[in-house]
């Protein structure tokens, strides 16, 4: 029976070229947006460099002060001081780990100008990411407290500076200073953004020791813990230690900052207030799945008048088809399986043209070193979206068509 069903549906494709194609058009616009918006999100929550062990550790990277009548408000990012009063006494993180933000530099190689990406760490920040090394090692603990003038340059920025030829042992001057290079990782991409880098370095080879006494500057830190579920932990004492022990500074009598994993720091940027130390993730939540549904929704709108329409020109077809016999439940199969067929048709283009899509921003350079692997729970997600897409489209107008009085489809009427 499935087969005749499908056997029929292609029939019809064929025959109604035009319909099939704005059907088609609009599947697999919708859907090709859905597996885009996706797959990024996904590369984004769940990442495959450094920061794919990013359940096991939270961030603090904003700071906001402000005073008792909350008419003077400082955003700024968190200079060093802050983070060693605040952030390192904490007791529950097994490592904590202090770092900066991105800085660029330009230098001239074989007379061409080309620009890089520093990041200053600590030796914690090696043992938290997981990154790969394809020479040397990371700046030890020892390198670290001494201020050894020692570097880690990605695959790319090594063979930029030396060819095929190792990198470890040889020199580089940044910021007309000459480091030694202990170590090469694997590229970083530019959506991981507390590990991507082109050169790291350890921050106390900073010129001056000044940054230790400022509490805005360019500073985040990592907390981390081998139990995820001690995660929660950590939050609540960062935040207790904010509201009980903060020293006013200045008029500044308040300080909000938090420790996030990334899909929470993606919602408070979203929804979050400033002054809060509310958790924003589930109003994110609610908010895709209301988007995603509306989204999905107007489409499917159209496609259920598109379907609807075949009404007129099928009604000849329905009438012959119930004067021998055939039941309200065998018509309705057969216009369910026709619609889940063209909306799977259309899934397996949006996959195609999404990939295509993610392929070309990969090889453009637009997103640094990014990569969108093929992942099976994405596809598993828009197979879904895809049937649930069919399914909200094709219900109603399969019931229409297949509840026609015999007597007037036959002469092409509606009941």
């Amino acid at each position: 029976m499935l087969k005749n069903y499908l056997l029929t549906a292609w029939k019809v494709f064929l025959r109604r070229k035009l319909f099939t194609f704005i059907n088609l058009f609009g599947i697999c616009l919708t859907l090709t947006i859905i597996v885009v918006a996706t797959r990024v999100a996904d590369n984004h929550l769940h990442p495959k460099g450094p920061e794919k062990n990013n359940s096991h550790y939270l961030v603090v990277s904003h700071l906001v002060m402000t005073n008792k009548s909350h008419t003077r408000t400082q955003s700024i990012y968190p200079g060093f001081k802050f983070i060693n009063d605040y952030v390192s006494p904490l007791k529950v993180p097994e490592i904590i780990s202090i770092y900066t933000k991105l800085n660029k530099i330009s230098t001239y190689i074989q007379g061409k100008k080309i620009e890089y990406t520093i990041r200053r760490t600590d030796a914690n920040y090696w043992r938290i990411l997981d990154f790969e090394y394809v020479d040397g090692e990371a700046y030890s603990q020892e390198q670290f407290n001494l201020g050894k003038a020692v570097a880690v340059l990605n695959q790319t920025t090594a063979e930029q500076y030396f060819g095929q030829e190792s990198a470890v042992g040889k020199t580089i001057i940044i910021q007309k200073k000459k480091y030694e290079i202990v170590g090469v990782v694997q590229n970083v991409p530019r959506t991981e953004i507390d590990a991507f880098s082109d050169i790291w370095l350890p921050f106390t080879t900073l010129p001056s020791t000044s940054y230790r006494q400022q509490v805005s500057g360019v500073f985040s830190a990592m907390l981390h813990h081998s139990n995820p579920k001690q995660l929660e932990n950590i939050q609540q004492e960062f935040t207790s230690r904010l509201q009980q022990d903060f020293v006013a500074i200045d008029e500044y009598t308040q300080a909000f900052s938090h420790a996030d994993n990334p899909l929470q720091a993606m919602a408070r940027d979203i929804f979050g207030d400033s002054k809060s130390f509310e958790n924003y993730t589930s109003t994110l939540i609610i908010a895709i799945c209301i988007i995603s549904f509306l989204f999905m929704l107007l489409p499917s709108i159209n496609m259920v008048n598109l379907n609807i329409s075949r009404i007129l020109e099928r009604a000849s077809e329905i009438g012959v088809r119930k004067a021998y016999g055939a039941t309200t439940l065998q018509l309705v199969w057969q216009f369910i399986v026709e619609n889940v067929l063209l909306t799977l048709i259309g899934g397996v283009l949006a996959l195609l043209f999404s990939s295509f899509i993610l392929a070309s921003i990969e090889m453009s350079g637009l997103i640094p070193y990014v990569e969108f692997p093929f992942n099976l729970n994405v596809f598993v997600i828009s197979l879904l979206m895809t049937l649930v897409f069919s399914l909200v489209s094709g219900v109603y107008p399969a019931f229409k068509m297949a509840k026609l009085d015999p007597v007037l489809a036959l002469k092409g009427g509606l009941k």
